[in-house]
């Protein structure tokens, strides 16, 4: 029983290796995607005469991917804890949690001003794109 419960959890750290790896990719993947999107966006804020309104849709686009991306880092770094966690391994999560929260409770301000400062420039009430999504998602019908 015991050689089965050894086996059974290098297994299960093997899947979780490669879960985190395949979670870690994604992440590489949105921010990759991201970039490519903004790049022509960037090149193209400087033939218009809005410009500064432009680039402040270009920070957004990119602060809300980058901020997704971060999350999925956070998953990533939960699944390759959660098979044999060591107390190195748990205050080590800790850390990576806590400058990975940091920085995506910064980046997500920057983007609700981002927000609102678009809502001002358009002329309509400033609202939050990403809460109002969340609600709808959560009423019931």
């Amino acid at each position: 029983m015991e050689k089965l419960l050894e086996v059974t959890e290098i297994e299960l750290h093997h899947i979780a290796t490669i879960l985190k790896l395949v979670i870690e990719g994604l992440a590489i993947s949105i921010v990759a995607f991201s970039i490519l999107k903004t790049v022509p966006k960037f090149v193209r804020s400087y033939q218009r005469k809005d410009s500064e309104n432009f680039y402040h849709e270009i920070r957004l686009d990119l602060g809300l991917s980058l901020a997704l991306a971060l999350e999925f880092l956070l998953a990533a770094d939960i699944v390759a804890t959660a098979v044999t966690p060591t107390w190195e391994a748990i205050g080590s999560l800790g850390a990576i949690a806590g400058v990975r929260t940091f920085l995506n409770y910064f980046l997500r301000q920057e983007v609700k001003e981002l927000e609102a400062e678009k809502q001002r420039n358009q002329g309509e009430p400033v609202r939050f794109a990403r809460t109002n999504e969340l609600n709808k998602s959560v009423s019931v019908k």
